[in-house]
């Protein structure tokens, strides 16, 4: 099952990794002193989307998730892996508004992960004929990764 919201971002391809809260990155990407509750404020600065696995979002509040999308821009994107049930992911399509990107399972044909070991020039091929839009995810969320596919989307043109 997919959805899409239907605002239009216009961008082709959107960045980003599956979550934000990654222990690792404190120091690193996030300043020694960010507040976890402001990280996703920060890393919408960086990147354009992010995947959460249905355990994330549907274990977070109606609240929490209002507050999620207030702390992202117009153009960023939720993609929600979707649960067993669609009841579900139809009130979050609702709470997500028109910052939700997809509901797609992993294997969507618009969802192309990748990790520290993916070849740049493969995946650029790959970017190239994939349909649009696309959505580039780090699996591992290894931020030199991140910045190097940052790179080759801007060389690209997106």
């Amino acid at each position: 099952m997919t959805a899409e919201a239907s605002s239009g971002t216009d961008y082709a391809v959107l960045l980003g990794a599956e979550g934000w809260l990654h222990p690792a990155w404190t120091g690193v990407f996030y300043p020694d002193d960010l507040p976890e509750d402001w990280r996703l404020a920060y890393y919408n600065t960086q990147f354009r989307a992010v995947f959460l696995p249905h355990a994330v979002w549907s274990g977070a509040t109606e609240a929490e998730i209002r507050q999620w999308v207030e702390d992202t821009h117009p153009g960023f994107r939720f993609v929600l892996e979707p649960g067993p049930g669609d009841a579900a992911d139809a009130s979050a399509a609702i709470l997500f508004g028109d910052r939700l990107g997809r509901i797609a399972r992993r294997e969507d044909q618009h969802l192309l992960w990748f990790d520290a070991q993916t070849d740049l020039r493969q995946l650029r091929a790959v970017i190239e004929n994939a349909p649009k839009p696309l959505y580039l995810f780090s699996r591992d969320a290894d931020l030199r990764a991140l910045r190097q596919v940052a790179t080759l989307l801007e060389l690209m043109g997106y």
